[in-house]
């Protein structure tokens, strides 16, 4: 078991099998002073049925073996269900198993679970301690460093949010064999917004086979820490036409990582856009919006935008050479929008 990187207040480590193995002790050995069990504490685990039916049972015995029977939360995370209903679904059985101070809740799951996990956590008066255990590429590389967690609300992306602040991640890469072929490419895109900012050589992580994952994931974080230490806001490239798409179809058609990768490759100069092309080719993903004319995700941009207030609206931009952030009116922005659907449409 190794630490990551991860440039956070909280633990991070990476390993395989450390999800099923050392949880349990990581929780006895550092808020337990010294118990040899966990009794009389308790511990709620929030997954979903997929996650839960490939993982809960292994995962549960580090706690059997220790007198403490966990209780599984079950919840509908997707992108369409990651919503305050089913955060009050999971706060509702937290009350009712009673969970408080020096409790635990471990969120086991992809990004839909953590942020629901962790949303619930923050605003459930208990006390209860949280522990994020990520199963997917895109909840390795982006969830477990987020101190904000996101939820849906109709069809508007991330509308309400919350800070959170974990205990503790443990990034486990054997999960990453069971992620289902269709959800395999919705991590690439966060990992390819990093590598187009400010490390290219990215690419060749989610390329290349066989690779050390904790050393590319600490180059991930690296990279995302360099970035928000320049500026925070460039992160945000590429989320104004994502969201569009994501929300259009009631995050139904596209993927939170397809619908991302639409938008980046509409953001790059040409030049960019051949290489990147060639890599989406490798990677599976798509270049071209389908199912949607252009006019209305125009018209989902503007909505968007009129939710942003008057402006004027921090839009990050290719600009002579570099990435940058443009202070444009809502007139100009829908412009470049434009302009960039058209190479996507």
């Amino acid at each position: 078991m190794d630490r990551l990187e991860a440039n956070r207040n909280y633990d991070c480590f990476c390993g395989n099998g450390i999800a099923s193995e050392f949880v349990a002790g990581y929780i006895l050995e550092k808020f337990n002073l010294g118990r040899t069990d966990l009794t009389p504490f308790k511990v709620a685990i929030v997954s979903d049925r997929q996650v839960s039916g490939y993982y809960y049972n292994q995962f549960e015995s580090q706690f059997l073996i220790r007198n403490i029977k966990p209780q599984l939360i079950c919840c509908e995370a997707t992108e369409s269900s990651k919503s305050l209903k089913s955060v009050h679904d999971i706060t509702f059985d937290l009350t009712e198993a009673a969970l408080g101070a020096g409790d635990w809740i471990i969120a086991l799951g992809g990004g839909g679970v953590l942020d629901c996990a962790s949303f619930a956590q923050a605003v459930y008066g208990g006390g209860a301690g949280l522990i994020l255990v990520p199963t997917t590429l895109s909840s390795m590389a982006e969830s477990t460093v987020a101190d904000i967690a996101y939820l849906n609300s109709g069809k508007y992306k991330d509308a309400v949010r919350t800070e959170v602040s974990p205990e503790a991640v443990f990034v486990d890469p054997s999960f990453l064999k069971t992620v289902p072929s269709k959800y395999k490419n919705n991590g690439f895109a966060p990992i390819i917004r990093l590598a187009v900012l400010i490390d290219t050589d990215l690419i060749n992580g989610l390329i290349t086979e066989g690779q050390d994952f904790r050393i590319f994931l600490n180059r991930v974080y690296s990279a995302r820490s360099r970035i928000e230490s320049k500026n925070p806001q460039l992160l945000t490239l590429g989320s104004e036409i994502a969201h569009a798409i994501e929300g259009y179809f009631r995050f139904m058609n596209y993927s939170e990582g397809q619908a991302l990768a639409l938008s980046l490759y509409s953001c790059m100069p040409e030049a960019g856009r051949q290489a990147l092309g060639a890599i989406y080719a490798k990677l599976g993903l798509p270049t071209k919006l389908e199912g949607v004319a252009k006019s209305m995700i125009m018209k989902s941009l503007d909505s968007i935008l009129d939710r942003k207030g008057e402006g004027p609206f921090s839009v990050v931009d290719y600009d002579n050479g570099k990435w940058a952030i443009r202070s444009l009116d809502k007139a100009s922005a829908l412009g470049l929008f434009s302009e960039r659907l058209d190479i996507i449409c």
